[in-house]
């Protein structure tokens, strides 16, 4: 992978990290071979350059953008935000798209262009439920990247003797979880809740990704009591949320994810068909 306006220590500090990817949660040789990584001052501009030749995959963030290159020699481009770099952030920003990445590269092998795939063939693919088991799978590998990097910074470089590492404290970000359950109650039509409700999707997905690194269950409110049970559970369900979070949490890599995609599939469906007839309710 080639580096583009990182400092030694940034690079240094991203290689590290790529260690801590596991080898069978995302096949990454020889990606990374055709990786140009390029930390910007002028993101949002050169993110629009980008998407004259790639299309958005609904992957991308403030902090990162991937341009994943379906052809077989092709380079792949990962732009880094220079502004929204706070600390070790960049981190969780790189390793993110590295982890999409893989991901995306074994779906393009298996089912063809991804940027030319129609509706009916997304649907029939189970494309959408990649994207929120990608979204899932990347946060978790990168809040594991963040936090052990985070940790050597701090106790150097030999890990811990008992080979257990321990956190003083951890937080789980779920303000975007709550931002989107509000502005799905305040939708003013069923159009504007379809598009809302599969923002919440993703946004539930990277914050269960978040927790699935401290936690083996599927029980938020055990490791964070900012969980939002009760706003969730009134709006689209809380044990289909919960149900969506543990089919998540056993699709440790791309195998798995097939294996458990119509469990993904049926705690979408049961989520949206929930929130559908509360919203209907509250406008009667």
């Amino acid at each position: 992978m080639e580096m583009f306006n990182f400092s030694s220590a940034e690079s240094k500090r991203i290689n590290r990290a790529l260690e801590f990817i596991g080898t069978k949660e995302v096949e990454l040789k020889p990606l990374l071979a055709k990786v140009l990584l390029v930390k910007t001052e002028n993101y949002i501009d050169e993110c629009e350059q980008l998407d004259a030749y790639f299309a958005r995959l609904g992957l991308e963030d403030g902090s990162a953008r991937l341009a994943f290159n379906t052809s077989a020699d092709g380079m792949h481009k990962i732009l880094v935000n220079k502004e929204a770099i706070v600390d070790l952030s960049y981190i969780y920003s790189v390793v993110s798209q590295i982890v999409h990445l893989g991901n995306l590269d074994q779906f393009n092998r298996e089912y063809g262009n991804i940027y030319r795939m129609e509706a009916d063939q997304a649907i029939a693919d189970y494309y959408y439920e990649f994207l929120l088991w990608s979204r899932f799978q990347a946060m978790k590998i990168a809040t594991r990247a963040h936090a052990l990097i985070s940790w050597h910074e701090v106790n150097g470089d030999e890990p811990p003797q008992d080979g257990k590492y321990q956190f003083s404290q951890v937080d789980f970000p779920v303000e975007p979880v709550g931002d989107c359950l509000y502005q799905l109650v305040q939708a003013g039509g069923i159009g504007a809740w379809r598009e809302g409700f599969w923002e919440l999707l993703g946004e539930m997905a990277s914050y269960f990704g978040r927790l699935a690194f401290y936690q083996q269950e599927a029980n938020p409110a055990a490791i964070d009591a900012r969980f939002p049970a009760e706003p969730i559970d009134e709006t689209i369900g809380l044990e289909n949320a919960l149900l969506l979070y543990g089919a998540l949490q056993v699709s440790r890599d791309y195998v798995s994810w097939k294996e458990m995609r119509e469990n993904i599939r049926r705690s979408v469906v049961a989520m949206q068909d929930f929130g559908k007839q509360k919203f209907e309710q509250k406008g009667a």
